[in-house]
């Protein structure tokens, strides 16, 4: 992952700032972002505030070792549907997938949204995980903050893309389950906020079924 790691910790002031935005920022609103972006970057390289969510499934590489080909691809192609029917409608927009493991991002003002319709893949993925004989559980790190997106890669293979601190904390959340980050939690209504439990440290936020 490219970019620094930095702390999540920033205080749920400036996180409930962050999420009220709700709207794509411009370069120099945007802490963690330089004002003046370098040459090099592609044409439609922005400096966003955007929700990212990091899912994947536990067990599976042990699962796989154990199984054909053929088979793992099969589950992993039902997975990536389901996954789609439940995150775009919800106004996700899933970037890649590499194995099982997926990267969504999300306008700030979706992350209710979003984050609830990654509660019901979570249910939806066990299921079938189950049917193909894994017993696998979907964990979800969300985090929401400035990054920069745009088409990145090499000449002729440009893909949309996102870089920067928030996408590697949303990486190393590191709890199990569906986890979100202060500034991720500060985003969702009163009752959405009910359901989910505080852990500490560091501070996150773990859904409750």
């Amino acid at each position: 992952m490219l970019g620094a790691v930095g702390s999540a910790g920033n205080g749920l002031s400036e996180a409930n700032d962050t999420c009220h935005m709700q709207r794509s920022c411009i370069v120099s609103d945007s802490p963690g972002v330089s004002s003046a972006l370098p040459a090099g970057l592609p044409q439609d390289c922005e400096a966003q505030t955007l929700g990212v969510a990091f899912f994947d499934l536990s067990r599976m590489a042990e699962w796989a070792s154990s199984e054909g080909d053929a088979r793992v691809a099969s589950f992993l192609q039902r997975f990536y549907r389901l996954a789609a029917d439940h995150l775009t409608p919800a106004g996700g927009r899933i970037v890649k997938f590499m194995g099982d493991a997926g990267l969504v991002v999300f306008p700030a003002d979706s992350t209710e949204n979003v984050v609830f319709a990654l509660a019901t893949l979570a249910t939806k993925a066990r299921a079938c995980a189950l049917e193909s004989e894994l017993d696998a559980y979907l964990n979800v790190n969300v985090h929401v903050g400035p990054l920069l997106a745009g088409s990145f890669g090499p000449p002729g293979e440009e893909r949309f893309d996102v870089i920067g601190k928030t996408v590697n904390i949303a990486a190393r959340l590191g709890r199990r389950g569906l986890v979100l980050s202060q500034q991720a939690f500060r985003c969702l209504s009163p009752e959405g906020r009910k359901q989910f439990q505080k852990v500490t440290p560091p501070v996150t936020y773990r859904f409750r079924p």
